[in-house]
């Protein structure tokens, strides 16, 4: 549970704990679990956090903003922006990495299917070797890398 130590509505300090509640009191016996209401009379209050909202995870960002009070309870609400270029760019980037990993993850799980020893027939070779051609292209595709149609395999099409 998230406090926060207020006056007349102003945030004195945030975050704030139990455990300091009793450090700035040490002549006062506070009992082990407090409601609401005795906190609210030292100036401790609970903070809400809401669950982070949809976003575009290309082109936005979620920020958790400072706690305000909203209709007598004190709330941390998210707000979503817009990356700036180099923000989006190195996103782009980072994404189109992760996709390359995962077709060369792929591409090595079935490099066995075009040695010469593979125990399939050769359509089976042919047909992994279309699948194989396809994953390379990924990249290539228009909304690379954040919108990639994955080919499936031979057998699974």
């Amino acid at each position: 549970m998230n406090y926060l130590l207020a006056s007349d509505g102003t945030i004195s300090k945030f975050p704030y704990s139990l455990e300091e509640l009793r450090s700035d009191n040490p002549q006062t016996s506070f009992p082990v679990e407090m409601s609401a209401q005795e906190l609210a009379e030292w100036g401790v209050y609970s903070v809400e956090e809401q669950n982070p909202p949809a976003y575009n995870e290309q082109t936005e960002a979620i920020e958790l903003q400072p706690p305000s009070l909203i209709n007598g309870v004190w709330v941390r609400e998210w707000l979503i922006v817009s990356v700036d270029p180099a923000e989006l760019e190195r996103r782009t980037t980072a994404q189109a990495a992760l996709q390359r990993e995962e077709r060369n993850r792929v591409l090595s799980r079935t490099d066995y299917t075009q040695c010469l020893d593979y125990p399939g027939t050769d359509n089976e070779r042919a047909s992994y070797a279309v699948f194989r051609q396809a994953l390379r292209d990924v990249p290539d595709q228009v909304g690379f890398p954040w919108d990639v149609v994955w080919p499936l395999p031979p057998g699974e099409a």
